[in-house]
């Protein structure tokens, strides 16, 4: 497959072929910059010193990748090792059982929290929702001012109803980049910002994230570019029939 692989490699390099425009993820931890790495750093600290408990409102990989980067990085039993250095990292907007919310509002009653927004345009249904009730929630227990203290929004740079709401309010935001799609987001401050809640070095996350962007981008070769020879194994499973993957770590 190598003669398809230095193909599709040559498109994603070039940012050529369809969907070009969101290819904003390939040089991604190169181009993350020293201004915005602080920033997340200096907010990680600020929640962690006055929250508990983290609710993340966001669904798919609004969501998914943070949980997967902390859940990875952490013990299976942190539940019960948590020695009050960062908040329980929780999730909410992903779904919308009632009896999940309700009880989800109830254990914050008794927390101290704060809350991380996410959402481009602030209308998807579910996080939506969830953020309309946990907003009325914090403020009613914090105030106003100190609600939007506790409110971080992570949305789109110039438009739609998170981004009105977080202008009106005053709360801290955060850019989705326009050429990066949610599934692709983790490296922003998507998944930066609730990893570095959690109390997860996000420099060293860069760091790795953009060795292996050398390492990608240097060759398409199947012995050299881990990246390709997945792509070409799976690919190849598929031709074959099998059309279902499952990755999971242990």
């Amino acid at each position: 497959m190598q003669d398809e692989v230095d193909i599709c490699h040559s498109l994603l390099v070039e940012k050529a072929g369809k969907g070009n425009q969101f290819l904003g993820w390939i040089n991604l931890p190169s181009k993350t910059d020293e201004a915005l790495i602080s920033s997340i750093e200096a907010d990680a600290k600020i929640i962690r010193e006055k929250a508990e408990i983290l609710v993340v409102i966001g669904i798919g990989g609004s969501y998914l990748g943070a949980r997967a980067i902390i859940e990875a990085l952490s013990s299976p039993f942190s539940a019960f090792q948590n020695d009050n250095k960062h908040p329980v990292v929780l999730y909410a907007g992903h779904n919308l059982s009632q009896d999940y919310h309700a009880e989800l509002l109830q254990l914050l009653d008794k927390k101290e929290y704060a809350v991380v927004v996410i959402s481009k345009s602030g209308t998807t249904t579910e996080p939506a929702v969830a953020f309309r009730l946990i907003k009325n929630h914090i403020e009613k227990k914090y105030g106003l001012q100190e609600a939007a203290n506790r409110i971080i929004a992570i949305t789109d740079s110039s438009k739609g109803a998170l981004k009105i709401l977080a202008e009106k309010h005053g709360y801290k935001t955060y850019v989705i980049p326009d050429d990066i799609g949610g599934r692709y987001s983790v490296l922003t401050p998507v998944g930066l910002l609730p990893v570095a809640i959690a109390g997860n070095d996000i420099r060293r996350l860069i760091q790795g994230a953009n060795e292996m962007q050398k390492v990608c981008i240097e060759t398409p070769s199947l012995l050299d570019n881990p990246a390709a020879c997945y792509a070409a194994i799976r690919n190849s499973f598929y031709r074959l029939g099998s059309q279902i993957e499952i990755l999971v770590n242990y």
